[in-house]
């Protein structure tokens, strides 16, 4: 089909429209030449940066990124996931600016969330019409918004887009006997390269999904298999992340694992989760749930019918009432009415409670689209639900596309509310702002810095000093991610300004030639490295970091798994292609 001829179609006239309606007025505070900002927006410029720095070197996939606190590094890609950050380091490789290449990003981000969404919805409903309504909703909440021009907080609203996925996969696994794993492993997969906390809440969310239809899935054979299958291929497809997280942990403590806020602190009333200002879930995502009080008695009609239709139908109102039912526990799980108090201590990494109002937005939004597509029908009910299409010959076709306008112009006026109330305004940055030194040090609490640096705002100056066990300088020169210095006298240590991660590697090249590794801990001052030099003499001294054997493994497992993936991918679409011939 010609673009020409697609859109000679009403039913897709009115998808574009509404999908370009919904973009512009979520993009809308992009159309700036300034970089919108946000609470935690310079850490996550600092990380695209550091990027752009490592493809620059020639070393695009550094866990120890070296522009941090004045190039003495910091592990921020081995604790937080690059999956999409390299879209805007990419660009400003090309020589984007800062502000256009974050913009692009974010627009990227929002276009992404609302195609996944809706083709999730529709993929489980046959409705574009449903999946308009659940990517409106979605695309528009407040929290969605929230996290992009408030909170700045790239993971989660990068997570936005693979929720709806994971949220399809569960439902293929329950309802489908998991005939598309491939949903179950993009979305969860998608989730761990975007962002962890969201990941585990999206975890709990399907494991009791799966426990309360456990007929369906964990006692039916065929089923439990392959949500095993792909429960592997998922941690495997992702182990080049968490392996050597994993392997941090096991050498060193982090600041993370001393709170710097408690839950208790952060949590919100629960009158004001469906209140306008930050933080809130707002009110609209919940309202747009009411039409299935109207379905239920059609839901209790079609349980007793032996049609095919009649069935998916209850199947997808069962979804939709489970999606509430989790939607509901999440979002309260947010509030002061949760004793936080208590519980924090366990829960502390979640840090703030309203983060739960991501599922609580996802679910409520996806819940929207199931039931409204049933108020709609299937696809070919949707091509009359142009309001000026002249076969729209009935009051309840009509009325589907009259309620489509409706819940866009109440999104769209809520969504431009949340964007004229965004208080933190733009900031003009200049393609060369991290070469500012002090500008490098943006890690908000550093929660990955480990526990011996102990003093975090001396770590500028001391990343231009390298010491002696004596106390003297000694003089060194940076080439791109290693140290290299000239070492004129014997010492028995020096340390390195190079924040200690478990994988850096030193050696010593002398005068003859002759090259020696040597041991590099983390007990050099302020969290530094420390060389051990004694007995190695004096000679020419290069420290770099250096993926350990278990990392090399785990990249290894991940393209393995990739590979194997594709394959059965492909194998199986020839083969369905030839039972579709043979039928």
């Amino acid at each position: 089909m010609s673009i020409r001829e697609y859109y000679k179609n009403r039913k897709n006239q009115m998808i574009t429209a509404v999908f370009l309606i919904t973009v512009f007025i979520a993009c809308s505070p992009l159309i700036s030449r300034y970089c919108i900002n946000g609470h935690d927006l310079e850490y996550h410029l600092l990380r695209i940066e550091s990027l752009k720095e490592g493809i620059r070197m020639g070393k695009p996939f550094l866990k120890v990124n070296t522009l941090f606190f004045g190039n003495a590094g910091y592990a921020s890609s081995m604790f937080y996931p690059d999956f999409l950050l390299y879209i805007p380091a990419l660009l400003r490789v090309l020589g984007v600016s800062i502000n256009a290449s974050y913009h692009i990003f974010v627009a990227l981000s929002i276009i992404l969330c609302y195609l996944s969404v809706y083709f999730c919805v529709k993929g489980m409903t046959d409705s574009a019409y449903g999946g308009m309504i659940a990517a409106v909703t979605l695309t528009l909440a407040q929290y969605h918004l929230d996290d992009i021009y408030v909170r700045g907080a790239v993971g989660e609203y990068t997570a936005f887009i693979f929720i709806p996925i994971a949220v399809y996969g569960i439902y293929n696994a329950v309802f489908e006997e998991m005939d598309k794993p491939q949903l179950f492993v993009a979305g969860y997969a998608g989730l761990i390269l975007c962002h962890t906390t969201t990941f585990l809440m999206c975890t709990v969310f399907g494991v009791l999904i799966l426990l309360l239809r456990s007929k369906k899935t964990i006692l039916n054979g065929k089923v439990l298999v392959r949500l095993l299958i792909s429960t592997a291929a998922v941690l495997l497809l992702t182990a080049y992340y968490w392996i050597p997280m994993l392997e941090q942990f096991s050498r060193a403590r982090f600041y993370i694992s001393t709170p710097w806020v408690m839950p208790d602190d952060a949590a919100v009333t629960f009158l004001s989760i469906f209140g306008s200002g930050f933080p809130a879930m707002g009110c609209v995502c919940v309202l747009v749930l009411i039409p299935r009080i109207f379905i239920r008695k059609k839901a209790k009609q079609a349980e007793s019918e032996a049609d095919t239709g009649r069935v998916r139908e209850t199947e997808i109102i069962e979804y939709a009432d489970l999606l509430i039912a989790a939607g509901a526990v999440f979002t309260v799980l947010a509030s002061d009415i949760i004793p936080w108090g208590r519980i924090g201590r366990y829960l502390s990494m979640i840090q703030f409670p309203w983060r739960f109002f991501i599922m609580g937005t996802s679910l409520f939004s996806v819940a929207a689209g199931l039931i409204f597509s049933r108020v709609a029908g299937d696809d070919e009910d949707v091509a009359k639900l142009w309001v000026f299409d002249k076969e729209a010959d009935s009051t309840t076709v009509s009325a589907g596309a009259v309620i489509l306008c409706i819940l866009l112009i109440i999104n769209g006026i809520s969504g431009f509310g949340i964007l004229n109330g965004n208080s933190q305004g733009y900031y003009d940055y200049s393609d060369d702002y991290y070469s500012y030194k002090p500008f490098t040090a943006g890690v908000i609490a550093g929660e990955w810095l480990p526990q011996t640096v102990t003093d975090r705002s001396t770590l500028i100056d001391d990343s231009e000093r390298m010491i002696a066990d004596d106390g003297s300088e000694v003089d060194f020169v940076r080439i791109k991610n290693s140290i290299e210095a000239d070492l004129k006298s014997s010492y028995g240590y020096v340390d390195v300004p190079f924040i200690y991660y478990y994988g850096y590697t030193a050696r010593i090249t002398d005068a003859n030639g002759k090259t020696e590794s040597l041991e590099v801990t983390g007990e050099g001052r302020n969290g530094m490295c420390r060389v051990y030099t004694k007995d190695h003499g004096k000679g020419v001294l290069k420290v770099t970091y250096s993926l350990t054997p278990l990392s090399v493994f785990s990249v290894i497992l991940s393209l393995l798994t990739a590979a194997a993936a594709v394959s059965v991918y492909i194998f199986r679409k020839k083969k369905n292609k030839k039972v579709l011939k043979k039928a």
